[in-house]
């Protein structure tokens, strides 16, 4: 049986059944405003971009130019920067600032991982406030310490090389604990205690279990110690007692005279000291994409 249609949908389903066409709305056009703040906010930026690209541009201008000044300028094309940089003393003190951040980095991350995995994993009273008082410390500027330290590494005869990296160490110390604890807990402990199982110690835990896992924070630990102490100044110079022992950052500053200023001395000196610094970080770039990866280390 078929029911008679009204005309209002007759209507209905000769518009369904005619050819369909959709009215789309028009798209706004971009206001005058919102051009005008884009322009705005992309000059700002542009300038902002020259601020910080200007020093780089003096430094590559001025590491080849025999006439150097403080502006920007043209160079008059020359290595002898490079050649009286790279000889003497000047590359001693880059030596030092080697054997200075080596040292340093490699007793601030042993110990840091060690008392970062004690934080993480063991039971130890007041770690709470302990650990805020970690972090604290890490703010305690270094130049309110620097009298009554002098006092001390004077009396004990500890002004040299070796005894100022351990305190550079130390200093860093605090922030490279509170950042390896945070990957530390991370890591399942389910992983340690199958470890436990096949009768591995915790010495082995740690280096075979929770280190490679990680690594990416051990490694951010390092570099953050090892550009602490390569670029230390006030430390060193006050510290370290024997010329032949002060680094690069001292040595920079000897550019500097009453006479005159070494312009294109200081700026291969500082390119060449910045090397050390894009390398480590150039090397420890694929550890930073691969980043803190945990899938398939618990079998299911």
């Amino acid at each position: 049986m078929t029911l008679p249609a009204s005309e209002g949908t007759v209507e209905v389903l000769e518009a369904l059944e005619g050819p369909t066409s959709f009215n789309m709305p028009p798209i706004n056009p971009e206001t005058q405003n919102s051009r005008t703040r884009k322009a705005l906010s992309n000059g700002l930026l542009l300038v902002l971009g020259l601020l910080f690209l200007a020093p780089m541009v003096w430094l590559a201008f001025a590491s080849l130019d025999s006439q150097a000044t403080w502006s920007v300028e043209w160079p008059h094309f020359t290595l002898s920067n490079f050649q009286t940089v790279l000889s003497g003393t000047d590359l001693q003190a880059l030596m030092n600032s080697l054997i200075l951040a080596i040292v340093s980095t490699a007793i601030a991350t042993v110990t840091g991982t060690l008392a970062a995995y004690a934080m993480s994993r063991r039971r130890i009273p007041w770690k709470g406030p302990l650990l805020l008082f970690v972090l604290f410390t890490s703010g305690v500027p270094l130049t309110i310490l620097i009298v009554p330290l002098y006092q001390l590494f004077a009396i004990y005869g500890w002004l040299s090389i070796i005894p100022t990296a351990i305190f550079l160490a130390v200093t860093s110390l605090p922030f490279e604990i509170y950042l390896i604890k945070n990957f530390i807990d991370a890591v399942p402990e389910d992983l340690e205690e199958a470890a436990r199982m096949e009768k591995a110690n915790t010495f082995q835990i740690l280096t075979r279990v929770v280190g490679p896992l990680a690594l990416p924070g051990i490694a951010a630990a390092a570099i953050f110690g090892f550009v602490n102490a390569w670029g230390s100044f006030i430390v060193p110079l006050v510290l370290i007692s024997p010329a032949s022992q002060q680094p690069a950052p001292v040595a920079i500053y000897g550019f500097i005279g009453a006479a005159n200023v070494r312009y294109g001395d200081i700026a291969a000196y500082s390119l060449i000291f910045c090397v050390p610094v894009f390398l480590l970080y150039a090397m420890s770039a694929r550890l930073f994409r691969e980043g803190f990866v945990l899938g398939g280390a618990v079998k299911g």
